[in-house]
């Protein structure tokens, strides 16, 4: 029985409300109350690489094979969060901030909505 159910993907990429750069905080699980960075996104997947305190590892066991270099072992590596579970941090309140859109000269802003922060679309990072 597989541990885990792969759902079909749908035919059209789903938006997701945080991008690669944003300063994230966890709202369920664990790891709830801790914050991050996120990395990356999978928007097909629905889930994002966190990094910082709200970072989630998974331990992957390989074996070693001298042809092609590489060493045995328990190797640590980020296991990729759902998307649901993560909510934008405010700066100005430190909470986790519900955001609208709003049109601008430069295109869509979001916009925190008790405290009217704007989260500037950071220039993506190709890493």
């Amino acid at each position: 029985m597989p541990s885990k159910v792969k759902y079909p993907k749908p035919a059209k990429t789903p938006k997701c409300h945080v991008r690669s750069g944003d300063k994230v905080i966890v709202l369920s699980g664990s790891n709830r109350g801790k914050t991050g960075t996120i990395i990356k996104v999978f928007p097909a997947d629905q889930r994002a690489l966190v990094d910082g305190d709200a970072a989630v590892y998974e331990t992957r066991h390989v074996k070693a094979n001298p042809q092609a270099n590489v060493e045995g072992g328990r190797i640590k590596r980020l296991r990729p969060m759902h998307i649901s579970k993560l909510a934008l941090l405010d700066p100005t309140t430190n909470k986790a901030a519900k955001i609208r859109h709003e049109r601008t000269d430069k295109g869509m802003t979001r916009v925190a909505k008790k405290s009217n922060h704007r989260f500037e679309a950071a220039a993506p990072t190709k890493a």
